[in-house]
């Protein structure tokens, strides 16, 4: 998917119909936080981490966390390979994937239905 198909295909947090990944949305990804460092997938792991009070594990372009909501996983430029992206969305064990075009979210919740977003 090219930059410009995801930005005809992404929603804003206005077409959110789960109060989770809403929350997440407003409250940790898009967030008047300052002091955040360069790069969107540390920008991303960096509010994950604040947000939560946990520190994330890395290994290599993904970044594990283990919070109270429940487990993330966080994917740098997911697009770059889309199989690989394509398995994290399909595997049962994540119950949301959030499509962030530069960033890859998939989240572990089980009071979480499965769904897809794909946001701006």
């Amino acid at each position: 998917m090219n930059r410009l198909q995801h930005f005809l295909r992404a929603k804003t947090q206005f077409n959110l119909h789960s109060p989770f990944v809403y929350g997440l949305y407003t409250e940790v990804l898009f967030s008047r936080a300052g002091g955040a460092p360069k790069g969107r997938f540390e920008e991303v792991v960096w509010r994950l981490e604040r947000h939560y009070g946990v520190e994330a594990s890395r290994l290599g372009s993904t970044a594990t966390l283990r919070t109270s909501d429940g487990n993330f996983l966080v994917v740098d430029h997911p697009h770059r390979d889309e199989t690989r992206w394509q398995s994290f969305v399909d595997n049962p064990r994540f119950q949301a994937t959030i499509d962030l075009f530069s960033v890859g979210l998939a989240v572990q919740n089980p009071r979480l239905s499965k769904q897809h977003f794909i946001l701006r």
